[in-house]
């Protein structure tokens, strides 16, 4: 395997599986993931990028947790199929989606019930696009792509088309796929700084 250098995609000798894919040694100083069998190299987030997950994965986990609602994750891997393994920036799973069989020392082989993909200052649309579609593919309900350039978030769903949010906008329970009434997060929140 060798980096194009130009690129942000590894150039691979032959295509590889969701499970070879997780049995390769851990890459330091890169962020990895499996889309359509290439591996895809993406530079480490910054600043900002690292504010705004945090800023919607603890509204997340407010609401959910007293809920009983589900579980927040981060910096973790879903199996989408067997050539492709993703991991959002912020992720919900609801309880309802979870095995409690599963393995938890490894991958969800799972989608995620709501995904979060914070657009860094190098995706492209199209890719970022054609991703929050591959979440809903593979059975996630809910997609939020957040853009910090334009300070908006593009709702992904299932029974809707597309409905981008700017401004003063508030998220919701729907929104977010949340079994209770009650969640709201404005934009400002998510785009706030912390100093």
């Amino acid at each position: 395997m060798r980096y194009n250098g130009r690129m942000t995609t590894l150039v691979a000798e032959r295509l590889l599986t969701a499970d070879e894919f997780l049995a390769m040694p851990e890459d330091e100083g890169h962020r990895l993931e499996l889309w359509d069998g290439k591996v895809v190299y993406m530079s480490h987030p910054g600043e900002e990028h690292g504010e705004i997950a945090e800023n919607i994965g603890d509204a997340l986990k407010a609401f959910s947790s007293p809920h009983r609602l589900g579980r927040l994750v981060r910096a973790t891997g879903f199996i989408l199929s067997s050539s492709r393994v993703v991991g959002p920036d912020v992720a919900f799973m609801a309880y309802s989606d979870l095995d409690p069989a599963r393995d938890r020392t490894k991958a969800f082989d799972s989608a995620p019930t709501l995904a979060v993909e914070i657009v860094s200052p190098n995706d492209r649309l199209m890719r970022v696009t054609t991703k929050a579609l591959g979440y809903l593919e593979a059975g996630s309900r809910r997609v939020w792509v957040v853009d910090p350039r334009r300070r908006t978030v593009t709702l992904y769903r299932h029974d809707a088309e597309p409905r981008t949010l700017a401004g003063n906008a508030t998220l919701t329970s729907d929104d977010a796929g949340f079994a209770a009434d009650g969640f709201e997060l404005t934009l400002n929140a998510v785009f706030a700084a912390d100093g």
